[in-house]
């Protein structure tokens, strides 16, 4: 008796099913993960140790965000070459100890013309453990330089706010929001008429706040609506133009909203 057309192709539909299944069984699971800190220790090859900086620059430390290589940054200067130059920087100053010093106490020294907006990179909102900040320091001196530091160099209080320790910050929790920050933003305090931010669309007379949040402390957002001049003007835009008058013009719960909704902006 003639097997039905029907009850043909019904069994090769289920040996391609079962041929597929057992294809894709074959194939060696990998185990989808966050990523992890970071954590070096002991003899580390400066090869290996260049690559996590590099990596970390343009990841978790966010340092694209102003900076450039081989370019001028958009908020700070071009990294290219500095590796060389920080050796240059402050006589009698080794490399490693001015690139360590730019990374977590950036105000120490400023380049002429760049304002003093830099976060500490071992504290909140970036937040580096004393391993990733080893690395960032390496990659930079590769930039140009000698890599010579070691875990060594970088003082056992570095990083402690990555570790949970006593030098951690408490979180600044802001009552405002967001939502109503973004109308804030987008009408009353006519920040759209000069700055982008995330999905918002905007002029480009001052930088660009889509990623505002993951480089500076909510403190410097704070202060920079109410006193804009006093925390100087980011590189390559024009002074005086933000509004003194935010303060004023603002009732406490559109600032507020507005100050929730750019901490936002990750």
């Amino acid at each position: 008796m003639p097997v039905p057309v029907a009850v043909k192709v019904g069994a090769l539909a289920l040996a391609a099913m079962g041929a597929y299944t057992w294809f894709a069984n074959a194939i060696p699971q990998i185990e989808s993960r966050p990523p992890q800190e970071l954590s070096l220790e002991g003899n580390v090859p400066p090869a290996q140790l260049v690559r996590a900086g590099e990596q970390i620059f343009r990841t978790k430390g966010a340092c694209e965000t102003c900076h450039k290589i081989g370019e001028r940054g958009t908020r700070a200067p071009d990294l290219g070459g500095v590796g060389g130059r920080a050796a240059t920087r402050k006589p009698g100053t080794p490399a490693k100890q001015y690139l360590l010093e730019s990374l977590i106490t950036p105000g120490a020294y400023l380049v002429e013309g760049y304002p003093n907006i830099m976060p500490q990179v071992d504290r909140p909102p970036i937040t580096l453990n004393r391993s990733e900040v080893w690395a960032m320091v390496a990659y930079l001196q590769s930039l140009g330089g000698t890599v010579d530091v070691t875990l060594e160099d970088i003082p056992p209080t570095v990083g402690a706010a990555a570790a949970g320790g006593a030098a951690a910050p408490a979180e600044v929790k802001i009552p405002g929001d967001p939502k109503a920050g973004e109308a804030v933003f987008t009408t009353k305090g006519a920040c759209v008429a000069c700055h982008a931010a995330g999905k918002v669309a905007g002029g480009k007379v001052g930088p660009d706040l889509s990623q505002i949040a993951k480089i500076q402390t909510p403190e410097y957002i704070m202060k920079k609506i109410l006193d804009p001049a006093g925390l100087g003007t980011v590189s390559g835009f024009p002074p005086g133009v933000m509004p003194k008058d935010l303060g004023q013009r603002l009732t406490a719960k559109e600032y507020t909203d507005l100050v929730a909704f750019l901490l936002t902006l990750k």
